[in-house]
């Protein structure tokens, strides 16, 4: 059986999203499985198959989201990792615009994040002040940070697009109230000076037409002749 690009490629809308909602229901749901029931479900499990997630959705984004492959623009490796053996490392890769992960320590990582415990992991990932979480855990002595922590607020920014990406809600939507046109009963419009609409600048401007011979992307979009730099 075969299966053609494009018919992948007509699935990656749904599959990014299903993606993301394993990563939030895991973050929901194990955390406080593993306090209720600490018999049944064991926090390694439970960072085990975050990390996972979380790996499977930042490969998935990175073939199909514009966004996303907008943010790799370096190539650098990050791991996330506690004491008890849980570990997941991403390659990113610049020239591609893609991810690897594995659910291994990396052999050389640009940021590692290490956890003293899985529990601890969970509980700091899961959290929706997760950075706060683990700069406390910095400060305790409890989470270790190897590396640039720059990464580390890079990685989170890129990890909670793919999270939001299954969410029906999108925080992207127009502020009311947005001032579109001129109001002369607005407040403050004295101080907004309103000048006619013209073409092209008065001759008798002249420093802003020596102004506007500096501007080549002004010159080429009108179509005049540009020499070679």
């Amino acid at each position: 059986m075969t299966i053609s690009a494009s018919a992948i490629a007509s699935k990656a809308p749904a599959v990014a999203p299903a993606a993301a909602r394993v990563i939030r229901r895991a973050g929901q749901q194990l955390p406080g499985l593993a306090r209720s029931r600490p018999g049944r479900v064991v926090p390694v499990s439970g960072l085990r198959v975050l990390l996972g997630g979380l790996g499977y959705g930042l490969v998935l984004a990175s073939r199909f989201s514009t966004s996303i492959r907008s943010q790799i623009t370096r190539s650098l490796t990050v791991e996330i990792s506690a004491d008890d053996g849980v570990a997941q490392h991403w390659d990113f890769d610049r020239q591609r615009r893609c991810v690897y992960s594995s659910p291994r320590r990396a052999g050389r990582a640009d940021c590692a994040l290490r956890f003293a415990s899985s529990g601890q992991a969970l509980r700091d990932l899961t959290s929706p002040h997760a950075i706060d979480r683990i700069m406390a855990g910095i400060g305790h002595g409890s989470v270790r940070l190897e590396g640039d922590p720059r990464v580390l607020l890079w990685f989170d920014g890129l990890a909670r697009r793919v999270v939001s990406a299954g969410w029906a809600d999108s925080s992207h939507r127009v502020l009311p109230g947005a001032y579109l046109a001129h109001d002369p009963a607005a407040n403050g419009v004295e101080k907004i000076e309103i000048e006619p609409a013209v073409r092209q600048l008065d001759p008798c401007w002249t420093a802003a037409w020596a102004a506007r011979a500096r501007l080549w992307i002004v010159r080429g979009a009108c179509g005049e002749p540009l020499q070679e730099p």
